[in-house]
C-alpha cells in the first residue's frame, strides 16, 4: 500500500468515526444549568394592624374600634385562605373573646393567639392577617436553548402557560406548597371509584306500560341483577 493510500484510508476512518460520534449525543430530560425553570413563587406574607385600647379603659370595643377593624379588612380584601391571629400581652381575655367574636362573625379563620412581631403597646392588641401570595412565572421570554438542540429536549419554558393558569386560578395559594388534609383528597377518591359498588334496591319491580297502535296493555318490569351477585 503506497503512502498516500494510507493517508486516504486513516483520513477516511477518521470522517467515519467523526459522524458516528456526532450521532452519539445524551438525552437529558431536564434543561442546563443556564436556562431558567418556570414555576409559580409562593410566598407567605402578614399585615399587621393595631387595635389600641378603648379610651375609657373598657375590655368591650367601642363602635369606633369596630368600624376600624372593619376598615382594614375590607381594605386588604380578606376572604377565602387568610388566617387572623392576635398578638397581646396586656389585654384581657374578654377583649381577645370580644375581637375573636367580630372576626368569626364575618365568616373568616381564626388561628389564634401568637407572638409574631414586636411587643404591642400596653393595652393594644396586634391583629396580623397572614396569607399567601403567588407569582406567575413570565411566560413572555422565548429565548433559545443554549444546550445542544441534537437533544430535542423539551424547552425550559414548556409549560409555562399550564404553570402560570394552575397559579392564577387556584383560590389559596398556600395548596401549591402543601394540599389541604381531609375528606376531598385524591385517595379518598381514587378510594371510592376502586371500592364496591352499593347494593342494589331489594324493592320489587312494579309495572311499564306500551302502547302498540293506540292499544295500551301493562306488564312487569324485568328485575335487575344484583351487583354482588356470582357469575
Amino acid at each position: 500500500m503506497t503512502y498516500q493510500a494510507t493517508i486516504l484510508k486513516t483520513a477516511f476512518l477518521g470522517l467515519s468515526l467523526l459522524g458516528l460520534a456526532a450521532c452519539q449525543h445524551t438525552d437529558v430530560a431536564a434543561p442546563s444549568p443556564l436556562e431558567a425553570t418556570m414555576r409559580n413563587t409562593v410566598q407567605m406574607v402578614r399585615l399587621p394592624f393595631e387595635i389600641k385600647a378603648e379610651d375609657d379603659g373598657t375590655d368591650t370595643p367601642s363602635a369606633q374600634t369596630l368600624a376600624s377593624l372593619n376598615m382594614f379588612l375590607a381594605t386588604t380584601e380578606a376572604g377565602y385562605g387568610d388566617v387572623l391571629m392576635l398578638d397581646s400581652e396586656s389585654a384581657s381575655p374578654d377583649r381577645i373573646s370580644a375581637i375573636q367574636a367580630f372576626i368569626k362573625a364575618r365568616g373568616l379563620t381564626y388561628g389564634g393567639t401568637a407572638k409574631l412581631g414586636s411587643k404591642p403597646a400596653e393595652g393594644s392588641v396586634m391583629l396580623y392577617l397572614e396569607r399567601y401570595v403567588v407569582t406567575t412565572p413570565n411566560c413572555g421570554e422565548w429565548a433559545a436553548e443554549t444546550s445542544n438542540n441534537e437533544r430535542n429536549n423539551p424547552s425550559s419554558f414548556y409549560g409555562c402557560s399550564t404553570a402560570a393558569n394552575l397559579g392564577l386560578m387556584v383560590a389559596n395559594p398556600r395548596d401549591l406548597v402543601a394540599g389541604q388534609n381531609g375528606g376531598n383528597s385524591t385517595s379518598t377518591a381514587v378510594g371510592a371509584i376502586a371500592g364496591s359498588a352499593p347494593a342494589q334496591s331489594a324493592t320489587p319491580p312494579g309495572n311499564m306500560t306500551i302502547s302498540l297502535d293506540g292499544m295500551q296493555m301493562s306488564a312487569p318490569m324485568p328485575s335487575m341483577p344484583s351487583s354482588g351477585g356470582s357469575k
